[in-house]
């Protein structure tokens, strides 16, 4: 596909994205109404609230993995000055 194409259609997802949430601050039903969602930043919210823990647990993963890594390095290049 070329990659105008795919410029095009990431920003119709973009502006598709940006009605979910501005349509009902601009007083129309939006799409949120067609799927029985009330306020799309009630739903917002719950996802967040639901999926903040496990950002968490995966930053935390991903920062603990990282150190053990550099911790790792630390004591190459310390064994390696000791034999040289």
């Amino acid at each position: 596909m070329h990659p105008a194409a795919k410029l095009i259609i990431g920003i119709i997802i973009f502006l598709a994205g940006l009605y979910w949430y501005a349509a009902p601050l601009l007083g129309q039903s939006g799409i949120a109404r067609f799927l029985g969602v009330e306020s799309t930043f009630a739903a917002f919210v719950q996802v967040f609230a639901g999926l903040f823990g496990l950002v968490l647990i995966g930053f935390g993963l991903i920062v603990a993995w990282i150190e053990w890594e550099d911790w790792k390095w630390e004591r190459r290049e310390k064994e390696e000055k000791k034999k040289k």
